[in-house]
């Protein structure tokens, strides 16, 4: 077959996709003619070199694999390039040039597909249908490879742009054609694993909504093509391969268990959030064979052979199909309820005396736990699961929360795993508990809070209790009938039947193992709790939880179960047992190892608890105490402990505030010396306990801040202690900070080695905090200053977490670095000191102000917008800090040509001028330009793209344009202060007489930009006095605001009062429960209002809008004369073809009136 022939099969799978389509790939495939297609010699780029290049990007040398990098990335662009990859993935008997070309493969279309430049729309379709093509051939990890590469491509083709129409016939022809269907395993074309990992590919971007902002969203059509093509076809294939995990229960394993796996995924996401037509016509065959696959369940054995992790998957994925089926698609599968309730208790049943099982396991039965909660919730669920509540809770729940010998294992091997998976705490946020260690544990806890605040299960017991509340007025907790809940009937009752355990007892024995299943009990009637009166939980704390604290040596797993569950408990936790739960948990926290067993989770968990009792604002009536123990926990020996200690610590000090202020100069020195003496030598990585005490010490320093008095407070000598504290406080950070920054070895001489850039958020904070601290130079020489600020300087020039939004603190510090050098200028501040500590470093070393300079350009250039703006508004303060250098002129020069280049640049990419990004970028360049004209308008020429002889250049032009919009009275955002209106009006004042300078002629874009300028010159001279006026006007009426105070707070007493009148009506009418209509119209409001927040973040920022910018000596400036001056000499000129509104005249006549002779002598020509 020749090129005329692939030519004409070509031409025939764009007329007719299917059947032309099989034709063309089959002759395609051919190795031969294949490799004649992709042969790149004649562009100097062969196959084979394309080969040589991806072996050697493996390879040991470094440059070896830059330079062999780099000629593929040149070599992208080459025709048929990824063909050539494709193929270089599919033949060959070496595994790593395969792998090495579908990974990379994989990575090109992952950053150039979606681009429609990538390559010609003919060799686009090509290689995607050449690519179904090897997909459906490949195995093992080259499969992985390009199914993931398949997956780019399906996305954007098919799921998003609808793209490929033949896609969904060629894989229902390539499943006809697959091994296991035709049952010719040697001669079938295609492979049946390989083409149901295509098929669930091209469903998988369906699993989710494809556009979230609509309510009902219509089932994509390419979907329902699926499903009616493929999948109902393919139900025959799972029914069979059912048939065949049911004749090999005995083995556990079958043949084909890994295509019953990928079926079921399959089936799993395309119901995942939609339901096919298709689909719900076939959906009781569907059902019918998952529940034969779940009756199947083994749970008396472990299964951990390799074979056997297949079937277990399959498993998991059938009973997720369950738990979709009930949450998603309710009016489908209620029919199904009672077989699915039947299996998930089976299945429990099964669970309640199984031991060392596959982690497989757990998760199954999990997921079974996870069925019955989901089918509580539903209408018909509770008549159910109301009859089975009991047996539930004795057979299946409990048994599950009891100690076990994996428990006592785990808290020995790894305890922060135990802790993680058993005693999860808002302190260990990282860890992802609630989604990610999905164990039977986790999933008990959930379904037990469910049937406690559901209706009582109809006994006789509940009937009379029944009888006996109808007597009463109807409480907390009871149903809507009278009847009592299942917590009150049956829950608490059962609980209360297991008795403390007694001192030094056996964690074996079966007291300490079932007190330990109670108390997680306990932890998940939270929601139950709330419900009930205070005396309910104040018994079950005084009766159940607090004796434990009074034992002599109470069990350890005992213990922690405790203190997690006072931490739970944290909503609902009466303020009278204030004093005996901080107490009960500062006793954890502080408790000493006993026996062999390890405390460490105990004092863990009491941390823990201490933390989220904090962060639900149950706070101490004594700080102290806390504080104590907090440090006593910093100083232990074992790092781990100190962790967590200092971790609690942070979490007080931000809690406290004023509370725990007064002891902040005592505390942080005391925690500085144990850090301090856990810094490692340069250049090693800090470990985590130093990480975390620069984090408490951090938040103590800005707690500290926060508690700065009024003057007049206690006749000023509050003020005064305050200060005296500062100086403790400076200098115990001051010395930390020498600590990890200027270290020197035992024989006193400095250590050469750079420090790491760890903490540099935090330690911004503490040096910020140094900075504004230091009261003279003698001061600032004690605390070395000057060393502190060279060292700090270098290391946040490299910064490069701008995604991790942590850089406040770090311009916060830049700016107490510049107010301290206007204060008392630095010696290096322009001009590098050698420090030794830097020698190490990987960059040359830099001046205090150039360390600063690149690290606001970098945030220019590249950071999310309200970094931006806080660079910006940095950028004022060091323009004019550096002039007050010796060597101010060249240096100013040099910032405003960096300044000017990064901001102009970043404007330019901006999508508007008019976004709100655009504003601290338009005021930077205004500062520039006005310090510096000439040299502003050089950067500015340099960044266009045509070059003008003499004129004004675009880039110019631009930033006008984009000022003048910006000093407009209705602009939004617009100028908010008066120290940015003043710069305006400096800034347009400058620009207009280098316009008119200039000579623009009428009608050209200077001209109109002038004009545009001279109108928001007028307006913004207007707003400027304006708010120059009112200034005082202002404090006046503050004045009088506080002196009718008692007025206004008897009328907020009065609203008080309505609105809690209010509240009780509405707290009388029954609560409203959400349908799935209103919930899915709320979603898609949510999903809209996050898409266009995120439209607004991209290029928005202005939660940092309104606050003062630094003019220094254009402070001084009288802006005023110089408009009148202009207006005088330019207003004629400017004013030809310029009509201006009558009542911008009259507001600028009415705030000017010497101009009324002005605007008489412009107009009169």
């Amino acid at each position: 077959m020749d090129a005329v022939e692939y030519g004409t099969l070509l031409a025939a799978a764009a007329r007719e996709p299917f059947s032309a389509f099989v034709r063309l790939v089959r002759f395609k495939y051919r190795a031969s003619v294949m490799e004649a297609m992709v042969d790149l010699a004649t562009v100097g780029v062969g196959k084979d070199q394309i080969a040589r290049w991806l072996s050697e990007t493996a390879g040991p040398h470094e440059a070896a694999v830059r330079v062999a990098t780099a000629h593929l990335d040149a070599a992208r662009t080459v025709p048929k390039f990824a063909l050539c990859l494709l193929v270089l993935s599919a033949g060959g008997d070496e595994k790593g040039p395969r792998v090495a070309a579908a990974t990379y493969l994989k990575n090109f279309l992952r950053n150039h597909w979606s681009e429609e430049s990538a390559m010609p729309t003919e060799e686009r379709l090509e290689f995607r249908n050449q690519l179904v093509e090897v997909l459906l051939r490949v195995d093992g990890i080259v499969l992985k490879l390009l199914a993931e590469a398949f997956r780019l491509v399906a996305v954007n083709d098919f799921a998003r742009k609808s793209a490929w129409p033949e896609l969904v016939p060629a894989f229902r022809n390539a499943i006809q054609n697959s091994d296991l269907v035709n049952g010719a395993v040697e001669s079938s074309e295609f492979k049946t694993l390989n083409v149901l990992i295509g098929v669930q590919t091209i469903i998988k971007p369906f699993q989710y909504f494809m556009d979230p902002t609509v309510a009902r969203e219509p089932v994509p059509q390419q979907l329902e093509d699926i499903g009616k093509e493929l999948l109902v076809p393919l139900h025959s294939i799972f029914h069979h391969l059912v048939q065949q995990v049911a004749a090999s229960k005995d083995e556990g394993a079958a043949a084909h268990d890994n295509i019953l796996l990928v079926l079921c995924k399959s089936f799993h996401l395309a119901i995942k959030s939609h339901m096919p037509a298709s689909l719900a016509t076939y959906l009781g065959h569907w059902f019918q064979d998952i529940m034969i696959l779940l009756q199947l369940v083994v749970l008396d054995k472990k299964l951990d052979a390799p074979e056997q992790i297949y079937r277990l998957k399959t498993w998991k994925r059938a009973l997720q199909i369950c738990c979709t089926l009930i949450t998603r698609h309710r009016k489908y599968v209620d029919k199904y309820l009672p077989s699915m309730s039947h299996m998930a208790l089976k299945l429990l049943s099964q669970s309640s005396s199984t031991k060392n099982l596959h982690p497989m396991q757990e998760r199954i039965i999990s997921l079974a736990f996870d069925v019955v909660s989901n089918i509580l919730e539903t209408g018909p669920g509770w008549r159910l699961m109301a009859p089975h509540f009991s047996n539930l809770l004795e057979s299946a729940i409990f048994p599950t929360l009891r100690l076990s010998e994996k428990d006592m294992a785990e808290w020995e091997e790894d305890e922060d795993e135990y802790l993680r998976k058993n005693l999860p705490s808002d302190m260990d946020e990282a860890s992802g508990w609630k989604e990610d260690l999905l164990v039977p544990r986790q999933s008990a806890i959930n379904l037990l809070g469910l049937i406690a605040t559901s209706k009582g299960p109809p006994t006789t017991v509940a009937a009379k209790k029944v009888a006996a509340m109808k007597r009463k007025k109807a409480g907390k907790g009871k149903g809507k009938d009278g009847q009592g809940t299942a917590g009150e009937l049956l829950v608490l009752p059962f609980l209360s039947q297991f008795p403390l355990p007694l001192p030094e007892m056996a964690p074996t024995s079966d007291l300490v193992i079932n007190y330990y299943g109670a108390l997680m009990a306990y932890g998940g009637l939270t929601q139950f709790l709330k419900t009930q009166t205070p005396d309910k939980v104040t018994i079950i704390l005084q009766t159940r939880v607090f004796p434990l604290y009074t034992m002599g040596t109470p069990s350890p797993y005992v213990l922690a179960n405790a203190n997690w569950l006072l931490g739970e408990l944290a909503a609902c936790l009466p303020e009278e047992l204030n004093d005996d739960i901080y107490n009960a948990l500062l006793k954890g926290l502080l408790a000493p190892n006993v026996g062999d067993v390890s405390w460490r989770p105990v004092r863990a968990s009491a941390a823990g608890a201490l933390s989220t009792l904090l962060q639900e604002e149950y706070k101490p009536a004594e700080w102290l105490p806390l504080l104590q123990a907090a440090v006593a926990g910093a100083r232990m020996v074992e790092e781990g402990e100190a962790t967590i200690a200092l971790q609690l610590l942070a979490n007080v000090a931000e809690v406290g505030e004023d509370h725990v202020a007064p002891h902040v100069p005592a505390i942080t020195a005391a925690v500085q010396g144990e850090i301090c003496r856990h810094i490692p030598p340069h250049p090693e990585p800090w470990p985590q306990m130093v990480e975390l005490g620069f984090s408490a010490v951090a938040s103590l320093a800005q707690t500290w801040d926060s508690a700065e008095p009024e003057e007049d407070e206690d006749e000023g000598k509050a003020l005064e202690n305050w200060k005296m504290g500062c100086i403790t406080v400076a200098n115990t950070v001051a010395e930390l900070l020498q600590r990890a920054w200027l270290p020197t070895s035992p024989d006193g001489s400095s250590v050469v080695a750079a420090p790491p850039p760890s903490c540099l958020n935090d330690a911004s904070t503490l040096l910020a905090a140094v900075l504004r601290y230091t009261n003279d130079s003698s001061a600032a020489a004690s605390l070395k200053v000057e060393p502190l600020l060279q060292v700090w300087a270098n290391l946040i020039s490299e910064w490069n977490a701008w995604e991790e939004e942590e850089d406040e603190s770090v311009f916060e510090a830049i700016e107490e670095a510049v107010l301290l050098h206007g204060r008392y200028p630095l010696r290096h501040f322009t001009v590098a000191d050698v420090h030794p500590a830097l020698s190490g470093s990987s960059t040359s070393n830099k001046s205090i102000l150039e360390g600063l300079v690149t690290f606001v350009t970098s945030a220019i250039e590249g950071a999310y917008p309200a970094a931006v703006w806080r660079a910006c508004r940095c950028t004022h303060a060091i323009l004019h800090a550096s002039a007050l250098a010796f060597e101010g002129e060249e240096i100013s020069k040099d910032i405003v040509s960096r300044f000017v280049q990064a901001t102009i640049r970043r404007l330019k990419g901006l999508s508007s001028i008019k976004v709100p990004l655009a504003k601290p970028l338009v005021l930077v360049i205004a500062t520039c330009y006005v310090c510096l004209p000439k040299e502003t308008e050089q950067v500015l020429n340099s960044e266009d793209e045509k070059k003008t002889d003499g004129g004004p250049g675009d880039s110019l032009l631009m930033w006008g344009e984009a000022l003048g919009v910006l000093s407009e009275t209705e602009a939004d955002p617009g100028l908010s202060v008066e120290c940015e209106i003043k710069l305006c009006v400096l800034a347009l004042l400058r620009l207009l007489e280098h316009l008119v300078s200039k000579g623009v002629a009428e009608g050209s874009k200077g001209f109109e930009v002038a004009q545009h300028c001279f109108r928001s010159l007028l307006e913004s001279s207007v707003d400027l006095k304006e708010v120059q006026e009112s200034s005082s006007v202002d404090d006046s009426d503050e004045d009088e605001d506080d002196s009718d105070g008692s007025d206004d707070s008897e009328d907020d007493e009065d609203d008080d009062g309505d609105s809690n009148s209010n509240s009780s009506d509405d707290d009388s009418d029954e609560e409203h429960e959400e349908t799935e209509d209103e919930f899915l119209v709320r979603y898609a409001r949510t999903a809209r209002e996050l898409e266009m927040q995120a439209v607004e973040e991209a290029e928005g920022g202005q939660d940092e809008d309104g606050q003062d910018i630094e003019l220094g000596v254009l402070g001084l400036v009288n802006s005023e004369t110089q408009v009148m001056a202009f207006i005088k000499d330019h207003g004629q000129t400017l004013m030809k073809k310029l009509t201006l509104s009558k009542e911008l005249i009259s507001r600028f006549k009415d705030r000017f009136p010497e101009s009324k002779s002005l605007f008489s002598l412009c107009t009169s020509v």
